[in-house]
């Protein structure tokens, strides 16, 4: 891909699962095909209030953002970067009191095969770009951002 090369990702199309045996609980960060930018997203992370020096229950904050329509990216976007990882923002490689930054892609939930419902991520760790997810019951801190919509 050249540099400076805007991409488009389908974001209605549907995810594949996390993992053997897991399943997609919801997805609801379909917004149609997007535009990728990666000089377009750099600063594209929400916080909550309450995780700015302190945290939210990530039940708490997937209500926030369903209340408030919060324009959250989902995992056909998480699946692009982490296959394409040039394509991320120098910027989410940020971190907050010395620990990583944790990029979540809350627009699509996953279950897994023990029912927990998870939210897939991507770090910066190590000198590369790891992908994994985190339980939603858990708590989420200044370093757990969501990647949100741009128009």
């Amino acid at each position: 891909m050249s540099e400076g090369q805007i991409i488009s990702i389908d974001t209605d199309k549907e995810p594949k699962a996390y993992g053997l045996l897991w399943t997609i609980a919801e997805n609801f960060g379909k917004r149609g095909m997007i535009n990728w930018d990666k000089e377009m997203y750099r600063e594209a992370l929400f916080f909550h209030p309450l995780q700015i020096n302190g945290s939210i229950r990530g039940n708490n904050l997937y209500e926030y953002f369903k209340e408030k329509h919060t324009p959250v990216l989902n995992a056909s976007v998480w699946e692009y970067l982490k296959d394409n990882p040039e394509e991320i923002p120098e910027e989410w490689k940020k971190k907050y009191g010395g620990n990583e930054q944790y990029i979540f892609f809350w627009g699509t939930i996953d279950r897994s095969p023990q029912g927990d419902l998870c939210v897939r991520y991507l770090t910066w760790s190590g000198g590369n770009w790891t992908a994994g997810n985190y339980l939603m019951s858990g708590n989420w801190h200044e370093d757990f951002p969501a990647a949100v919509f741009v128009r």
